[in-house]
């Protein structure tokens, strides 16, 4: 699968090349995010979870999260030249948006 993620701007409407979903899986460091709750953050009513453990499908999660025009506004400022990683810096740049999103699921 070498699918180009595209975000649309809310402001005018013009795609944006994020990178292709295989790179941003890379970036993000593989097809399953895992977060680890302690005992506080997993008394969440909405997190369902016996052993502490959420696994998040990365493609999905890229897929279904509302990306808003302030995220197309900070990733327009990078290129998508390659960066010392080896991924177009604003594939590498939205992956870490991502992980921060993520990360901040459950937080409390």
């Amino acid at each position: 699968m070498d699918d180009t993620l595209f975000l649309i701007s809310e402001d005018d409407g013009d795609r944006l090349e994020v990178g292709t979903v295989d790179d941003i899986v890379d970036a993000v460091g593989g097809e399953t995010y895992v977060i680890e709750y302690d005992d506080k953050q997993r008394t969440q009513p909405w997190l369902q979870t016996d052993d502490n453990v959420l696994e998040i499908d990365v493609r999905e999660a890229m897929m279904t999260l509302p990306h808003t025009g302030e995220t197309v506004a900070e990733l327009i400022d990078y290129d998508m030249s390659t960066d010392r990683y080896g991924l177009p810096t604003r594939t590498y740049n939205f992956a870490n948006q991502l992980v921060d999103i993520l990360e901040r699921q459950g937080s409390s």
